[in-house]
């Protein structure tokens, strides 16, 4: 086990600070900070608050009792737990914690990686002898990780295993929960659950609440991490954990189990408790267990030379463990680039300009994906000489091709949507507003590579205020009220887990930048023109989720959003009760924003307990 570079962490946090100072000046560095530690010590006693709250009372534990008298099924869990080297109290602390289980159906395969420390085999004998479902092997030579997680594995007699590092601990209804869970879906192959970490004083701190399964999110990260029960037969059948892949093994054991089944369940509970102590990567990050990081790359490159789309993995600056993978274009698709118009102008710093001229030129200037094509959807608002500036001309080709047209009906988003899409010949659709400015050169490429996929429905941008606040970055229903995630916070504020820096997956995304296949806008009936002004994406997002499709946000693909400029702010009279009324059903069946966390504060889309 390598130790911590003291030196190089700090180095790092100070290069961070720095590179603020730089961008922002001294009272911006200020700012910084002290938003930082607000939130900081906001989100501690906020959890605080949540433990005091969510603390399992009498009741709770007789209804468990109860409860497993009457299942029909009664899973056996194997914990499997390979140890090497560890503190004496934190190898108690977490064999104490499988004992101290409300579900009485496991056994806890343990497996020693030929530790030298003579502590240990006392231990683990020691307690072998005290509970019969307590197994023990002493590996004869030491083979890391992946070795002796394969050799416990060996062990597991059970329906499910469960994962347990050697110097963490499980919640006392960890298994309880699964098995419940189980109960309710016997078709479960793998499930995960919310985590948080414990000090070395058993405080615990930094919870994650996290999404349901997320696909496009945990390529960008190992979010799903703990507590982890897979199928037993699944692990076997896809060969357990793999030689090479030490410290990411659990990684590209999900990346591969994700592949052979879609039967994943989370369970929004905190049932496990990771041990931040000096030689974890969750004190020290990169600098604790750089192979890890290398490992967990391996493993994204071998899903992607699986994949039927293809392509690399680049890290995220200054987030080690945070990744993007990218995926090769696949031929030269046409792109139908929607922009419903009324012509109107706006003053900013920079000067006047018709938002509509701006938008054009700003895409064919600085696009570097050059098939597309610009279908202009306009009520006969557009002034003449805006029209001869945005044009080309009569004769000759012109590329990227522009096509007006026109629609005498009152202005009507949905319908003009529907009128340009009828009128384009993309097999892609991007549906833009015309008060947008493209700021990324290859955001055509950056949203093209998911909506090419077959799984993936809306794919959007991160938008963004001329001030640099985030407008857009994907948009959750709380309790039917679609919002904004991060809704006027920083450009560079990271998110929750960093998620407003990484591609992640949302219910719905906004139609002022809003990419996806035609045959999958046909396959829904476009946009419902019953919202004339707002919700019409939310609802067409909404559809598509319901057909089967994932929707996500690629924040690498940024635009400036003048929002607005085109229409009056504000909901017209019964929009909100109509999309309400529509979806409740569905709604009802999704329990929730399944993008969201309902532990998370249900008022704003801001991922905070309060």
């Amino acid at each position: 086990m390598r130790d911590s570079n003291p030196i190089l962490f700090v180095s790092k946090k100070l290069g961070k600070l720095v590179k603020v100072w730089r961008e922002r000046n001294t009272l911006g560095l200020l700012k910084f900070l002290y938003r930082r530690s607000l939130e900081k010590i906001r989100g501690r006693i906020s959890y605080q608050k949540w433990i005091a709250r969510d603390r399992l009372t009498k009741t709770d534990l007789a209804a468990a009792q109860r409860a497993i008298e009457q299942w029909s099924l009664r899973p056996t869990f194997s914990i499997v737990m390979p140890v090497y080297n560890v503190e004496a109290r934190w190898l108690e602390k977490a064999i104490q914690s499988v004992q101290n289980q409300l579900y009485p159906d496991w056994e806890l395969c343990l497996a020693d990686d030929a530790s030298p420390k003579p502590h240990i085999k006392r231990i683990l004998t020691h307690y072998s002898k005290l509970d019969s479902r307590i197994k023990v092997v002493f590996r004869p030579k030491n083979g890391q990780i992946v070795a002796a997680s394969n050799t416990a594995l060996e062990l597991a007699t059970g329906d499910y295993i469960a994962l347990l590092d050697h110097d963490d601990e499980l919640a006392i209804n960890a298994l309880f929960e699964n098995a419940k869970l189980i109960n309710e879906h016997p078709d479960a192959d793998f499930i995960y659950s919310d985590e948080d970490k414990m000090d070395t004083r058993g405080r615990r701190i930094d919870p994650f609440f996290k999404p349901d399964w997320s696909p496009d999110y945990f390529h960008a990260c190992m979010y799903t991490c703990h507590l982890a029960v897979y199928r037993t037969n699944l692990v076997r059948a896809i060969g357990g954990f793999r030689a090479g892949f030490d410290g990411a093994q659990d990684y590209d054991l999900v990346l591969r189990v994700a592949e052979k089944t879609q039967n994943i369940y989370h369970i929004p509970k905190i049932l496990y408790h990771w041990r931040v102590i000096p030689a974890s990567v969750t004190a020290n990050g990169e600098e604790a267990k750089p192979w890890a990081y290398d490992a967990a790359r391996r493993a994204l490159e071998e899903m992607l030379a699986r994949s039927p789309y293809p392509g690399v993995v680049e890290t995220v600056v200054d987030r080690p463990g945070f990744w993007r993978v990218r995926r090769h274009i696949i031929g030269a698709p046409l792109i139908s680039i929607i922009i419903p118009s009324a012509g109107k102008g706006t003053t900013t710093p920079e000067g006047d300009f018709i938002a509509v001229e701006n938008c054009i030129r700003r895409l064919q200037e600085r696009s570097t994906y050059r098939k597309f094509e610009v279908v202009l959807v306009d009520g006969y608002d557009i002034p003449d000489e805006t029209l001869a500036k945005i044009m080309p001309p009569s004769e000759g080709p012109a590329e990227p091709m522009i096509r007006l047209v026109r629609c005498q009906e009152p202005f009507n988003f949905a319908h003009r949507i529907n009128q340009g899409a009828a009128h384009a010949n993309g097999e892609f659709l991007l549906l833009l507003n015309d008060d947008t400015e493209v700021i990324t050169p290859d955001w055509l490429e950056s949203m093209l590579e998911f909506a090419q996929q077959k799984e993936v429905g809306a794919v959007g941008a991160k938008l963004l205020y001329p001030d640099g606040k985030i407008q857009h970055g994907g948009v959750m229903v709380l309790d039917g009220n679609p919002g904004h995630a991060y809704h006027r916070f920083d450009q560079d504020h990271p998110g929750y887990y960093c998620s407003n820096l990484v591609n992640r997956n949302y219910l719905a995304v906004t139609a002022a930048c809003l990419m996806l296949r035609r045959d999958i806008f046909q396959q829904v009936g476009g946009m419902d023109e019953i919202f004339p002004l707002n919700y019409n994406d939310v609802d067409l997002c909404l559809k598509v989720h319901q057909a089967g499709y994932r929707n996500v946000v690629v924040p690498y693909a940024q635009l400036i959003h003048y929002e607005s400029l085109s229409r009056q702010p504000g909901l017209q009279p019964k929009e909100w009760e109509t999309l309400n009324k529509k979806w409740q059903d569905y709604f009802k069946q999704l329990n929730g924003d399944p993008y969201y966390n309902p532990n998370l504060s249900q008022r704003a889309v801001t991922f905070e307990l309060w």
